[in-house]
């Protein structure tokens, strides 16, 4: 499941829509897409990015490069960091057929070797999408592109299908680079034994890694498990994954799940689902509905995430067929007996200003911060807007709310996770617009 398609152009469409209020934070455009002919260099960024030591930034765009199917890019800065250069390390559908994937909706992994990993939706043998590695040489001057494995390998696609979220490892909420040795967990949110997605595993063994599907959604009547995994998982500190389903549940609005071993070491036969909660189980959906991003885990252990329908849904909510505006919430994980709150509502003030449907997960930062964005909201315009930027330090604050300017050259729609390079800057994308046409930017923002 893709949510994009941009309701914000039919709005713009060249016009100026001014933002609400002064916004004390600063924000600044690295990098406009589609800054080369024919977009080679990419187009409309959906992913979050990932930062190594130096401070150079990797992403991945959705559309654009050679063959119009994505691209895997870098951002180089200068000593003072006060310009970046783009550096286009990959363009998909290299091979014949794309053999080596296509549509590359996931953020990237960086291991502590500088390499970097990450999934497409399309292409591969099997056109199921594949996994896939950058290596890059000793001066990274140079990248080497790998196919580690290829979906629909399976009949039926039983091992699933279409990856787009974002890979994990042990130690990836610490913020500790990948060891490049350690299994990565992933979702897939088609195909499976029952058609509605599954959570894998990649074990690595040389050029060709091996996949094992951990669980199979769907696997209850009436998919009370859960259905459609579209955010990936996140590993515990005692070695569960947790992790979100779109759909499924009780009331089909969505679920947060856990999965668990027997033994410390995950296969299928060892795995044991639990939901720990399943949304739209409050009247009116105040608990949140549809989540699409990954959850994150506090200091205590709590986890931390968003959805993008339910909650309040007041005179200010817009409606775009999604019942209520979306949540930020908080679980305490317990089994059956955890226990979700709801940190805010979003659309709770006038025209949507404070932003509202949240596709991003919320990024932690070192000192207990909590950040995020909003795909629309923000605008003096009683229409979708064109998203935000905010802190949830106690009540919401909208630290930027996007088209700044005529034709949006700060770009609009950010859907992927904010990073932070550890001194309160933070970074992110935009699925559209920018400098470029409808190219999409990437951003920092200094609250």
């Amino acid at each position: 499941m893709r949510f994009n398609r941009f309701i914000f152009l039919t709005l713009a469409g060249g016009l100026l829509i001014e933002p609400i209020g002064t916004q004390a934070a600063k924000l600044r455009t690295i990098y406009s897409f589609c800054s080369q002919s024919g977009c080679t260099d990419g187009k409309e960024p959906s992913a979050g990015l990932v930062m190594d030591g130096p401070g150079n930034l990797f992403g991945t765009a959705l559309f654009g490069g050679d063959s119009g199917v994505g691209t895997v890019f870098q951002l180089i800065p200068n000593a003072r960091k006060t310009k970046w250069k783009y550096k286009r390390l990959y363009s998909f559908c290299a091979q014949p057929s794309c053999a080596d994937g296509s549509d590359p909706q996931a953020a990237l992994i960086i291991d502590n070797a500088g390499g970097l990993y990450g999934v497409t939706m399309a292409g591969g043998s099997n056109d199921g999408g594949v996994a896939y590695k950058l290596t890059p040489n000793a001066k990274h001057t140079k990248w080497t592109f790998s196919v580690l494995y290829s979906f629909c390998a399976l009949g039926d696609c039983i091992d699933g299908r279409g990856p787009q979220a974002n890979l994990s490892y042990a130690g990836k909420e610490s913020g500790i680079p990948y060891d490049g040795s350690s299994p990565l967990y992933g979702t897939a949110s088609q195909a499976g034994a029952h058609k509605q997605g599954v959570v894998f595993m990649l074990t690595p063994g040389g050029s060709q890694w091996s996949e094992q599907v951990l669980y199979d959604f769907c696997s209850q009547n009436g998919c009370a498990d859960g259905a459609d995994p579209v955010a990936g998982v996140t590993v515990g500190a005692s070695g569960s994954l947790f992790g979100t389903t779109y759909g499924g549940g009780a009331d089909n609005s969505g679920t947060i799940f856990e999965l668990s071993s027997t033994g410390g070491r995950f296969t299928r036969r060892t795995t044991t689902q639990t939901v720990l909660h399943s949304f739209c189980s409050s009247a009116n959906c105040a608990d949140g509905a549809f989540p699409a991003a990954a959850l994150h885990i506090d200091s205590e252990g709590n986890l931390l995430g968003t959805t993008f329908g339910g909650g309040h849904k007041g005179s200010h909510c817009i409606d775009i067929g999604v019942s209520g505006c979306g949540t930020a919430f908080k679980l305490v994980p317990n089994g059956e007996a955890s226990r979700e709150t709801v940190l805010y509502d979003f659309c709770s003030r006038m025209n949507c200003s404070d932003g509202g449907y949240p596709l991003a997960g919320l990024l932690i930062d070192p000192s207990g911060g909590i950040f995020g964005a909003t795909l629309y909201g923000g605008m003096k315009d009683p229409t979708p807007g064109a998203g935000t930027l905010f802190d949830l330090d106690g009540s919401e604050k909208a630290l930027h709310r996007f088209c700044t300017g005529e034709n949006c050259p700060d770009g609009v729609e950010p859907e992927g996770d904010l990073i932070t390079d550890g001194s309160g800057n933070l970074f992110g994308t935009n699925l559209f617009l920018g400098a470029n046409g409808d190219g999409g930017t990437v951003f920092e923002l200094t609250p």
